[in-house]
């Protein structure tokens, strides 16, 4: 197996040598490649260089798609021998500095450093073309091997491990969903100019996505959703809100939508009606928040009761010390919390009993290729059971294919 130069001072992800007395960590015995717990310690590391100096970083996700059904016509042995080959190959087509490990289900991780990070993207898609085209003369030709990405960039203020790979899979998911259509790059200082532009001249737009409940209940449900313009050209939601939450500036949009929403409810005058806030990192944390709810419930009355805030679970893994005291203050206003992008951590369930929530929508992640894959279908109807058992209600986020509906309504699922 080919050895990276790094790896052969001893100093690389893949090296055999002890380091400081302690034995290398547990390789996977099919690719040669370290498991997973040996990337997010190298993870850990990085995130405390990232708090010590500037330090360009990025976790890069890989993902073979439709892996489950190639396996179902080749057989596991031919299977295994495939992911070998699939390993050797990444590890000749990424850089040398490059940390590679294989995680579970048919997933590679790389993390990238420096200029590699810079060009995380162009990289990762060299080898997902590199991959692709070689792999698939192993394959019958009915089938196809895909290779999903997902990246997401370290910074000082990330706690953990456990967020980074998160975002990284949540990436990956939407990824999915946006099909072969590469994200839009921004520069940071220009979505920043722009973000402040948007708040100074009050260009911040609102639009309502609606979502069908499975189950009749007697009720309109949407979610607001925050954009703005700057010309013709749009700052996508996504680049928005991340540019908002870095520069502190996400509890004004959030302020903002939440004086909106309080406006749509007493103009429309239906208590059917139920409207869904995302909030940012920044309210989660943020001493003056409740202080301007109560102070703006008090001006509205009983329609704040007509609201749902939805937090992310990322979100809720970075400020997992303010939970409680967040939920403290949220219960007695009657709002209901909704935990978005359930699924993008290693073990959400985990973080549930830090909220009080009546409602989760699941990752996209969870949902990609369902019907490729019945072992993902079965597990997630075990997700919705146990979900249920527990109280809480389930969305499906982002279904633009309405043939999935009749599999949503038999795995359980709410709302869509």
């Amino acid at each position: 197996m080919a050895q990276s130069k790094s790896a052969e001072s001893g100093q690389g992800p893949n090296s055999k040598v002890r380091n400081r007395g302690q034995l290398t960590p547990r390789r996977d015995p099919l690719t040669g490649l370290f498991e997973q717990d040996y990337l997010g310690q190298q993870v850990e590391k990085t995130l405390l260089r990232c708090r010590q100096g500037p330090l360009e970083a990025t976790l890069a996700l890989l993902q073979l798609e439709k892996f489950y059904e190639i396996r179902s016509w080749v057989g596991k042995s031919e299977a295994s021998l495939l992911l070998s080959d699939i390993a050797r190959l990444l590890e000749k087509s990424l850089p040398d500095k490059a940390v590679l490990c294989h995680c579970e289900h048919y997933e590679f991780a790389v993390l990238l450093l420096d200029e590699c990070s810079l060009n995380a993207r162009l990289i990762t898609d060299r080898v997902k073309l590199a991959m692709q085209s070689t792999v698939s003369a192993s394959i019958p030709p009915q089938l196809e091997l895909k290779c999903g990405i997902g990246l997401a960039k370290l910074s000082r203020r990330i706690p953990s491990a456990d967020v980074v790979f998160a975002r990284a899979r949540h990436d990956l998911g939407l990824g999915h969903h946006r099909g072969d259509i590469p994200a839009l790059q921004i520069p940071a200082e220009t979505a920043l100019r722009r973000l402040r532009r948007a708040l100074k001249e009050n260009q911040l737009r609102l639009s309502f996505q609606a979502i069908a409940c499975l189950k009749e209940d007697g009720l309109q449900h949407y979610e607001i959703r925050t954009s703005l313009a700057h010309g013709v050209v749009e700052l996508p939601a996504d680049v928005l809100f991340e540019t908002a939450v870095q520069n502190a500036m996400g509890e004004a949009i959030d302020l903002w939508v939440i004086e909106q929403a309080f406006c749509v409810l007493r103009q429309n005058r239906r208590e059917t009606l139920r409207l869904t806030v995302s909030l940012t990192q920044n309210s989660l944390v943020s001493p003056k928040f409740f202080h301007w709810l109560e102070n703006r419930i008090s001006h509205f009355g009983r329609v704040a009761e007509q609201l749902v805030f939805q937090i992310s679970e990322i979100d809720v893994l970075i400020a997992q010390h303010h939970m409680d005291y967040f939920c403290h203050k949220l219960n007695p206003l009657n709002i209901r919390l909704c935990v978005s992008h359930f699924g993008c951590t290693a073990d959400p369930f985990r973080y549930l009993p830090l909220l009080r929530a009546h409602a989760v929508k699941l990752d996209v992640s969870l949902l990609e290729k369902l019907r490729l894959n019945p072992m993902k279908i079965q597990q997630l109807k075990r997700t919705i059971n146990q979900l249920h058992e527990t109280g809480l209600r389930v969305i499906a986020a982002m279904i633009d294919d309405m043939s999935l509906l009749p599999l949503l309504w038999r795995s359980k699922v709410n709302f869509a």
